[in-house]
């Protein structure tokens, strides 16, 4: 039985960053001006995001049993989100993300090992996708953790739950998760060995390998969007911005809760995006990826 919560699959890591005046050259240390840890990854800020606007949502991950893995837990049911660990078998500590956040651009720096979240084992034994998608309304996948988020989008698609896929980066099995998804939203950096930077190339890609819709997220810049016809420009606000870090993923999540509020129907997607961009602008006015949750959202 489908629902209108929004269940994520994908990276989670534990995310330290600091709010600097600028990136140190080697062998230099920096006062950071101030720092936050929480949980994060693709999938768990985009379950973050769709917590706080509808109250809950759900996470499928991989992580090990480990003391800062209960910081995790800890963190996520603070905001609303539902922590299903459907693979514990990683060793040591739990993949953590060293983050730098330049205090005058908002741009920011990051290191993370995510290789380890990209070559992954096969399913594990008694993986349910049937059961983790009772309620659910929407599924966004990342591209970690594909043995996880592959068979919950194929079982999502064929129960006709909309799957969103978030695409940063090109991976060696792209094509394999784009015919299980319905909404591909990829960055500006995101593109195909074969195509290069085209924008409208790789949209038109996207939709050829399987995506129903296709949208490219640029920055300050309009939304690129197609559903197999012309493109479209979808204007982003214009706002001052203190941290970038997350935004992508506050874009899928806002836009998952969206269409699993509303229903995916596809001549109201850019509606849909144009509502989920405003989300983005206010997670843009303050530092790291929980400050902003407490500021009212858009109508």
């Amino acid at each position: 039985m489908t629902g209108d919560t929004v269940l994520c699959a994908g990276l989670t890591t534990l995310d330290v960053a600091h709010l600097v005046d600028g990136v140190p050259p080697a062998n230099r240390k920096v006062a950071s001006h101030d720092f936050f840890v929480a949980a994060g990854g693709p999938a768990t800020n985009a379950a973050v995001t769709a917590a706080r606007l509808q109250g809950s949502s759900r996470l499928v991950t991989a992580l090990p049993a480990h003391p800062l893995s209960d910081l995790i837990a800890a963190d996520l049911a603070d905001c609303g989100v539902t922590l299903e660990v459907s693979d514990d078998s990683p060793t040591g500590p739990p993949l953590t993300a060293a983050i730098m956040v330049t205090r005058t651009t908002g741009e920011r720096a990051v290191v993370s090992p995510t290789g380890s979240a990209v070559d992954v084992p096969g399913t594990p034994d008694g993986f349910d996708p049937e059961a983790l998608l009772e309620g659910i309304g929407a599924v966004v996948i990342d591209g970690y953790h594909r043995h996880l988020s592959l068979p919950l989008a194929h079982a999502a698609r064929e129960r006709g739950i909309p799957v969103v896929l978030d695409a940063g980066s090109h991976k060696p099995y792209t094509e394999a998760l784009l015919t299980v998804t319905d909404v591909a939203v990829v960055s500006d950096d995101f593109a195909f060995p074969d195509v290069g930077s085209d924008p409208y190339a790789t949209l038109a890609r996207l939709i050829d390998r399987g995506a129903t819709a296709a949208v490219i997220s640029r920055g300050a810049a309009p939304l690129l969007v197609t559903t197999g016809g012309p493109v479209v420009e979808v204007p982003v606000e214009p706002v001052p911005v203190v941290d970038t870090l997350g935004a992508g993923d506050v874009l899928h999540g806002a836009l998952a809760h969206r269409l699993a509020t509303r229903g995916y129907v596809t001549e109201r997607l850019a509606e849909d995006l144009a509502w989920a961009s405003r989300v983005v602008a206010v997670s843009l006015g303050s530092f790291g990826t929980r400050a902003w949750l407490s500021r009212p959202m858009p109508s």
